[in-house]
């Protein structure tokens, strides 16, 4: 009866530290959510001032800033010669090609033959001028002593005469003389003038680059016959100068000024090229609504005219607050953040600007130094509580960031 007593009284002892560790659990469980809540550790940044690069991002391609094309000047003239290949870079005057003149220099022999004969035909002609001056010259004074005579009736009237008719004569055969002398020395300038014209067809004959430059394109083959009308034998870039030429849409292009400064990255390459834009065109293309865009680079990169590129355009600098963009939520074009003071959460709504690298610009509803949840998310409810922990919002040194034109416009 005692044991039973007793192993009655053990069961109901265990019975009543049971319901006590129950009820225990229970009491614990109810507060623990709260007090879970209230020491959650959530990351936090605070908002800061920051230099922002608005930056205009533009596609297109690599070419040569200003092209020069070689044509021959002699038409009708077979290729016998091509001294350059494309890639390589010349002189300005440097031979490029050189034709078949063969029959130019006979003509030349030609030429040189009836120079030597115009020569002499001037010669010939020179003498009897001479001699035609030396006959005139006796035929006036024999006509002076006759006249004198004739005065004096020394001498008939008759050979007075014949004299006057023979100076007569001497005069014309004078005249005609200096006339063939002056057709000759025509002839010889005419045959000169023939000489110079051949001779610069022969200088032709080799076609010289107009200016320094990398060849870009050769069309000339030994065996082709020139053309006047033709496509160009080479395409130079004048000067090597390369440059980034892009077709930029209306809304970008009137933000754009001559004189920016500009980072291009051709395909392939790990670091951008630093240039500036050198020209716009003065209108846009009113099928496209667009417009070109040239950005002048530097000498120095091995670059290939043709290959794509990207390119930022500096528009503007200015200083704002920023945010990483995990701290801003975005629905339905409402833009909010949830703000930290005194470890209580409460959600605000902003307005933002400009958006790259996993950052965000707000333009509106937020001051520096206010602690913003790093993560923005639903879990966290208005007046939740807290424990914040710092997060770096930018990293350590880096003074401004360069955020580009992806403007996202919020209400606040």
């Amino acid at each position: 009866m005692k044991a039973t007593t007793a192993r009655q009284t053990a069961f109901w002892r265990q019975r009543l530290a049971g319901m006590a560790l129950c009820g225990a659990i229970f009491w614990v469980s109810g507060l623990s959510p709260a007090r879970a809540q209230e020491e959650m550790a959530v990351s936090v940044v605070t908002a800061q001032k920051a230099t922002l690069l608005e930056k205009i991002p533009v596609i297109g391609s690599l070419a040569a800033r200003e092209e020069i094309e070689v044509h021959p000047y002699v038409a009708g003239r077979e290729i016998q010669e091509v001294l350059v290949e494309v890639g390589q870079t010349v002189a300005q005057g440097e031979p490029l090609v050189r034709l078949d003149m063969a029959d130019a220099r006979m003509q030349l022999d030609k030429n040189t033959v009836s120079l030597l004969r115009a020569k002499a035909a001037i010669a010939v002609e020179a003498s009897k001028v001479d001699a035609a001056g030396a006959t005139a010259t006796e035929a006036r004074k024999r006509l002076a002593r006759s006249q004198a005579l004739n005065q004096k009736g020394a001498l008939a009237t008759q050979m007075l005469e014949e004299h006057q008719g023979a100076q007569t004569r001497a005069i014309a055969e004078l005249e005609l003389a200096r006339q063939s002398l002056a057709l000759a020395q025509a002839d010889e300038k005419l045959i000169l003038q023939e000489r110079q014209e051949i001779e610069l067809i022969i200088e032709r004959s080799t076609v010289r680059a107009p200016g320094a430059g990398r060849v870009l394109v050769r069309n000339a083959r030994v065996g082709l016959t020139t053309s006047a009308s033709g496509a160009p034998l080479f395409v130079l870039a004048a000067g090597g100068d390369i440059e980034f030429v892009a077709s930029v849409p209306e809304t970008l292009f009137v933000r754009i000024r001559e004189g920016m400064s500009a980072t291009v990255a051709p395909l392939g390459e790990e670091t951008a090229i630093g240039g500036s834009v050198r020209l716009k065109d003065a209108r846009l293309d009113p099928a496209t609504r667009s417009g070109t865009v040239h950005i002048a680079l530097p000498a120095g990169f091995d670059l290939v005219p043709g290959m794509f590129a990207r390119s930022n355009i500096q528009a503007d600098r200015h200083t704002g607050i920023v945010l990483p963009g995990t701290a801003v939520n975005s629905a339905g074009g409402i833009h909010s953040v949830q703000i930290v003071r005194d470890g209580v959460v409460s959600i605000r709504r902003i307005s933002v600007g400009l958006q790259q690298d996993g950052m965000t610009e707000i333009a509106a509803g937020l001051a520096v130094g206010e602690l913003v949840v790093l993560k923005a998310g639903s879990f966290l409810k208005e007046n939740a509580r807290i424990k914040p922990v710092l997060a770096d919002a930018l990293p350590e040194g880096e003074a401004s960031r360069s955020i580009s034109l992806n403007t996202v416009k919020g209400a606040f």
